[in-house]
């Protein structure tokens, strides 16, 4: 009987331990204000991470998105956000996060855009889906301190400053 208990712990404890991969089927969204007034939605259509988590701690979380892969649904203004004077993906291809800590449902970690590494915050919430997880995670930047401004100033000023930062994350396990 102890060596059956023994093993169903041991079983309940690998279920919920180690490194996971962000699946494909995630969502690393965006959304931002245009002309004061609307809101634009986009999203990242390839991108990767992993995850360290074990005995319901968050541990780790590591990720970065591929610029080449935005869409908004409109493939000149995705071009435009490709260009030198928005994200520059010919000389900075990715946009990566790395977590620095988590507790309290707030995710904190380094986000690097346009070579800019900058602390910020995201609310996040973690399911437990058998061996897999999902992360949850909302959180607000300001373009402009990763230099993420149009050239123009006024077309700079037709886009809001802050941009919401939307992560749903299916994390398996390897």
């Amino acid at each position: 009987m102890r060596k059956l208990l023994f093993s169903v712990v041991v079983a309940a404890t690998l279920l919920n331990a180690g490194i996971y991969e962000v699946d494909p089927s995630s969502q690393v969204g965006f959304e931002i204000k245009h002309l004061k007034l609307t809101k634009v939605e986009g999203s990242f259509k390839q991108f990767s991470g992993t995850v360290d988590y074990e005995n319901g701690a968050l541990n780790a979380l590591d990720g970065s998105v591929e610029i080449s892969s935005v869409d908004t649904g409109i493939q000149k203004r995705d071009d435009h956000l490709k260009a030198n004077d928005i994200f520059d993906q010919a000389k900075f291809p990715q946009m990566s996060f790395k977590m620095t800590s988590f507790a309290n449902g707030k995710m904190n970690g380094d986000l690097s855009i346009k070579g800019v590494s900058k602390p910020v915050v995201f609310d996040a919430s973690i399911q437990e889906n058998g061996k897999d997880l999902t992360i949850i995670a909302t959180g607000t930047i300001k373009r402009s301190d990763f230099g993420v401004v149009w050239e123009s100033n006024l077309q700079d000023s037709m886009v809001g400053d802050e941009l919401t930062i939307k992560l749903n994350l299916l994390a398996k396990s390897k």
